[in-house]
């Protein structure tokens, strides 16, 4: 069984990062050198490909998107069949936390969707104020998601991830 995570989030959050450290194979990723000025140099323009293989018949696919609505079409085909959405939020990115809610929306997240946020680059500017506004906009759409504050180029905090949505999956999913 093939189990598709969708990595989505605003530009620069850490979604091709993260794919390139938790996939088994060689990542595929779609970066290409930004042309305007930014605080960074690379973004992604297609979707990112990484693969975990859990055993002979259980395999995730990992999809991470461009960050920009512009390419909300790519979303469309990666949103369809997901087993799990993995949202990342950029800390003291304002426009990041702003973006949660767009995400939520369009990626249809529920109740019933298994999904996690996870709060990134924390190690740059160490401030619990994004974490209290992702709270804040998850209370306000009654929604019970985990939230991390991870650090996308380690493998503890990549491993946490896969391990957090299969632990949902086993414990909320399998109950009903």
């Amino acid at each position: 069984m093939h189990k598709k995570i969708a990595f989505i989030g605003s530009l620069g959050s850490g979604k091709t990062t993260i794919i390139e450290h938790l996939t088994q194979i060689n990542a595929f990723n779609t970066d290409i050198q930004l042309t305007e000025n930014m605080d960074r140099k690379m973004t992604t323009l297609g979707i990112d490909y990484g693969q975990i293989n859990i055993d002979k018949t259980t395999s995730f696919g990992l999809y991470g998107v461009p960050g920009q609505r512009k390419f909300s079409f790519i979303w469309d085909f990666v949103k369809v069949g997901l087993w799990a959405t993995v949202i990342l939020v950029k800390n003291n990115d304002q426009t990041s936390v702003n973006e949660l809610n767009y995400l939520l929306d369009y990626f249809e997240i529920s109740s019933n969707s298994l999904c996690l946020i996870g709060v990134t680059h924390a190690d740059i500017n160490h401030d619990e104020k994004t974490y209290h506004k992702v709270q804040n906009i998850l209370d306000h759409k009654k929604l019970i998601v985990p939230v991390y504050t991870i650090d996308s180029r380690t493998s503890k905090c990549t491993e946490l991830i896969i391990n957090t949505l299969i632990a949902i999956e086993e414990q909320c999913f399998h109950e009903l």
